[in-house]
């Protein structure tokens, strides 16, 4: 079954999303989609991030956790494991904060 992936609401901005980060997105929404639930976007350039946020150069996102079924560290995990080294994914706690930033090879 394909679950599809939704923005949390209207507030949540996508505009000047990079690329690379809809790729990381894909592959999240394919890990959901594992779980047969929802991937939420609850945030993306649009909340309040530190200065140096990545969120703001569209490079950053946060995925809702409350429709993940068991412990969402373990979601982030596979997540993790299914990207390669340009990108983090830290469970937060009540998100999953997944960022696209390339390392120097």
């Amino acid at each position: 079954m394909k679950v599809a992936m939704r923005l949390k609401d209207d507030t949540v901005c996508l505009t000047g999303i990079r690329p690379e980060l809809l790729f990381g997105l894909t592959v999240a929404n394919d890990v959901y989609a594992s779980l047969g639930v929802e991937l939420v976007i609850t945030s993306a350039n649009d909340a309040r991030h530190s200065t140096t946020s990545l969120h703001y150069a569209g490079c950053a996102v946060e995925l809702g956790t409350r429709n993940i079924p068991g412990d969402p560290a373990t979601v982030a995990a596979d997540l993790k494991s299914r990207l390669n080294v340009d990108y983090d994914v830290i469970f937060e706690g009540d998100h999953i904060h997944l960022e696209w930033q390339p390392r120097r090879r």
